[in-house]
């Protein structure tokens, strides 16, 4: 595997590495804030829809309790229509009633006119008599007030209100009942006040809360019928257990408080219920993937980004690998030419930069060394030949002189013989001497030289060795300088976003206190209400009090009654206002108690933001001073690296240079022990010549 795949192998896998770390870090915690945000954004929804609700029902249940304490009413059994005794439907209108009924009936009328979520306003009696808001109502033969559920439920009821189920009223208009009993001056059960409330306002609301892409909004009663469901109309009405037996929605309904995940129509959801203190049920519905959208689009941008980032390093490692690469590539074509004996290969330095630069000119100076070495044997060579053609004359010489010696052999062959003898036979024992010293360091010689060319061939695999380790730190050096910019940039961002983070918390800390001066000043509002409310309501008493006496005086006193009630209206009007403003008011500071606690729950996502971005800070500092640490070791190992790498081509020359002197001793030695072989054979030959001088 060559340097460029690994590196690149090793770079890939690293951005691969960091790459799904930070998608998938990023994909959970999007997901984990997007399923927050759902679960405080809705609560914060259900928790006002349900003040809604209950102020709404509260308000339907005073009014029900000021009409049936009136005192009036206690004794009005006899005087309203009764239908038991009827054979035949009637029709009940007002216009059939006497004054007295009809005096009697108005604050019902006006409780009827003054709301409109309210259908019918009504009272039974315990004898059957009764009286309705709805003029030209039928009713079918022997109908008997008294036995209608709603009015049996609440005489047995041990609480004087409260509210009955949502049912199809005689007008044919869903509806649910505010149902109230009507007590004489001693206590007693004189009949049951009920006030019909439509839902068609709840389903509106509820309606227009679900438009857009923020789910939507279902109301259930404590008996689990369905009160409103904008998304699934044909549901409404339907009780959960008996008409509805969805697992999913039997939990949804089995729950008090809390989210629950189910699936409807094929769809995964989310419902956020609380259940109110009448013990409905409000629900916040959301699909997943309405939750999860701007966070999966999120991790998308991010995933999209970092494959980017990631391109666009890959290609500049694939640059940087390229560009060491390429002059290795070349480096080692011109080795081998080299090696193949072209010593005229040449390098171009414009080509190479760094440690490569450095390579190249050690490559440089070793062909120019090999130059140099070779003519020094050729230098060497020519010595040998010259030595060789001296050895040849002096061979003609003796040559020379053995024919001298031919011709005075006569004149004193007999005399020198004996002196020849004596000298041939020391020399005869020299060369045998000499002949063995001579084979001894032919033998020292070859293996000097077999030792040396091992040694050279150690050395330079030690030197090429050490030449790949001097590159590698090379390379290491610019990959830890690399890091510690890129950390030392990551620092100075994050050092940017913990200072952000900063003034995000500070200004959060000033709408949190502009958040505690609102709700002040709207607890200021509300106490300065509650006196005004207290006002309205004895003022109320008062004209109540007063339209009774105005009764009581007759003719007389008519025109004060019309006075009385009028300051009556007005009273309830100034009720019906100040509970109004009292909502608004109880919503402010509900809001800004709730939006108190986001700043404060800000405040502490910002801390531990401000935290972490520390932590990365101090990672990316301790990244700093590791990658100068490791620069630092990698150019030590570098340095060292080049020292031993010259070290050891000098080693490598000095041992080539032995190499071949020992080449030459070898090949002088190989030179004598013929010149000693010819030597032994011209004793042999002298000997015989003395003994032939003998004979002679």
């Amino acid at each position: 595997m060559t340097i460029r795949t690994r590196f690149l192998l090793a770079f890939i896998g690293t951005i691969l590495l960091i790459a799904g770390g930070v998608i998938s870090y990023v994909a959970v915690q999007m997901r984990d804030d997007a399923e927050s945000y759902y679960i405080s954004s809705s609560s914060v929804e259900l928790r006002l829809m349900n003040d809604y609700i209950e102020e709404f029902l509260k308000t339907a249940i005073n009014n029900a309790a000021i009409a049936a304490k009136d005192t009036e009413f206690a004794g009005a059994g006899g005087i309203f229509p009764r239908y038991v005794e009827k054979d035949v439907e009637t029709v009940f209108r007002v216009a059939d009633l006497s004054p007295e009924a009809r005096h009697l009936m108005e604050p019902l009328s006006r409780l009827d006119k003054d709301y409109d979520s309210y259908v019918e306003v009504y009272a039974g009696f315990a004898d059957g008599s009764l009286v309705t808001t709805l003029d030209g109502l039928k009713f079918p033969a022997h109908f008997d007030m008294s036995k209608r559920p709603w009015y049996v439920t609440r005489a047995g009821a041990a609480e004087d209100v409260g509210l009955a189920g949502a049912y199809t009223s005689m007008s044919g208009e869903t509806v649910f009942a505010i149902t109230h009993k009507i007590k004489d001056a001693q206590g007693r059960l004189a009949g049951v006040l009920g006030i019909d409330v439509t839902l068609k306002l709840l389903a509106d609301k509820f309606a227009e809360l679900s438009k857009g892409n923020n789910g939507y909004f279902v109301l259930i009663e404590n008996t689990g019928k369905i009160l409103c469901e904008p998304a699934h109309p044909a549901l409404v009405g339907k009780v959960l257990g008996k008409d509805i037996n969805d697992a999913g929605m039997l939990r949804v309904f089995g729950t008090d408080k809390g989210v629950v995940r189910l699936t409807v129509d094929g769809e995964a959801i989310q419902a956020n219920v609380i259940t109110n203190s009448f013990g409905w049920k409000l629900v916040s519905v959301q699909s997943d993937a309405a939750i999860y959208a701007r966070s999966n689009a999120t991790v998308r941008a991010v995933a999209l980004i970092t494959l980017t980032l990631a391109l666009l390093a890959l290609a500049g490692a694939v640059w940087v690998a390229r560009s060491v690469s390429r002059p290795l590539a070349r480096i080692v074509e011109t080795s081998r030419e080299i090696s193949a004996g072209n010593l005229d290969a040449r390098l171009d330095p414009k080509d190479y930069y760094g440690e490569l630069f450095q390579l190249q000119e050690v490559l440089s100076d070793m062909v120019a060394t090999l130059k140099q070495r070779i003519a020094e044997a050729r230098e060497q060579s020519d010595l040998a030949k010259t030595e060789t053609a001296r050895a040849q004359e002096a061979v003609q010489m003796a040559e020379e002189a053995r024919h001298k010696a031919e011709n005075a052999r006569r004149e004193g062959m007999l005399a020198a013989a004996g002196q020849l003898e004596g000298v041939v036979g020391v020399v005869g024992s020299v060369v045998a001497g000499l002949s063995d010293q001579i084979e001894r360091s032919e033998r020292g010689a070859a293996e000097q030289a077999t030792r040396v060319t091992e040694t050279v061939t150690a050395m330079e695999e030690m030197n090429a060795t050490v030449t790949e380790v001097a590159r590698n730190a090379g390379t290491a050096s610019e990959v830890s300088a690399a890091t510690r910019q890129k950390a030392e940039a990551g620092a100075e961002v994050v050092s940017r976003a913990v200072d952000s983070i900063h003034r995000v918390g500070e200004q959060s800390l000033k709408l949190k206190d502009d958040m505690r001066a609102l709700a002040e000043q709207a607890r200021s509002i509300d106490r300065i209400m509650g006196v005004i409310s207290d006002i309205a309501d004895q003022t109320n008493l008062l004209a109540l009090n007063a339209a009774i006496e105005a009764a009581r005086a007759g003719d007389a006193g008519r025109g004060f009654a019309v006075v009385a009630d009028e300051v009556r209206k007005l009273a309830e009007k100034t009720m019906a206002s100040t509970t109004d403003v009292g909502n608004a008011i109880k919503a402010i500071q509900q809001s800004a108690g709730q939006s108190a606690e986001q700043v404060d729950i800000a405040v502490r996502i910002i801390d531990e933001a401000t935290e972490f971005a520390g932590k990365s800070g101090e990672a990316l500092q301790q990244i700093v001073e590791m990658a100068d640490s490791t620069a630092d070791q990698v150019r030590t190992i570098a340095t060292a690296s080049e020292q031993q790498s010259a070290s050891s081509e000098e080693i490598s020359r000095s041992i080539s240079h032995v190499n071949a002197i020992a080449g030459d001793t070898a090949q002088a030695m190989q030179a004598a022990a013929g010149a000693v072989t010819d030597l032994a054979e011209q004793t042999r030959a002298l000997s015989g010549l003395i003994e032939n001088m003998k004979k002679s």
